[in-house]
């Protein structure tokens, strides 16, 4: 397969407001912004490769490039950026956003500066820590979830201070 096309939706519950930003259905698209929302809360994302290369001493050292052409087993970093575009700080921002299709989320990769970050294995229904989640196999006994289980990562910043923005990212292998 030369050139894998993904698609996802990001999601940002803020309050009780919901932004949405999909992919463009002609294949990856790197960069999207969601428009304002009344609480002056605006996303962006942007998703590239994660590539491993050897540097000019020998050293390896990793590059995030343009995922244009993306195969399985590539690695994405997936980045949202949220801006508080308002005057008044923003308390309890919910950033949530699903796990591509076709694409398994990389264990211990959600990351963001005073976020809380929990997963879900149902589809955004419900949210946990990674150690509390589990799921039902096909003969209906209870497991711990793996990452191939999850569905969706949310990040909750506590606060957002007027015109500031903060990263939330995470990584994923394409299937």
């Amino acid at each position: 397969m030369k050139n894998k096309k993904l698609f996802g939706t990001l999601f940002a519950a803020v309050f009780t407001c919901t932004i949405a930003v999909a992919h463009a259905d002609d294949g990856l698209k790197v960069t999207a912004e969601a428009a304002e929302n009344e609480h002056g809360i605006a996303l962006s994302m942007t998703v590239s490769e994660e590539v491993e290369e050897v540097n000019m001493v020998g050293n390896k050292i990793i590059r995030l490039v343009d995922a244009d052409s993306i195969v399985p087993g590539d690695r994405l970093v997936y980045v949202t950026t949220v801006k508080n575009r308002s005057q008044q700080s923003a308390e309890n921002v919910a950033i949530v956003n699903p796990v591509p299709e076709h694409t398994t989320y990389l264990e211990g990769s959600a990351q963001g500066d005073s976020a809380t970050v929990t997963f879900s294995v149902d589809g955004a229904k419900n949210f946990d820590s990674e150690k509390n989640l589990t799921v039902t196999d096909e003969n209906g006994d209870r497991r711990a979830a793996t990452t191939t289980d999850y569905t969706h990562i949310r990040w909750v910043l506590n606060s957002l201070p007027a015109k500031a923005e903060a990263d939330v990212l995470f990584r994923a292998r394409l299937n």
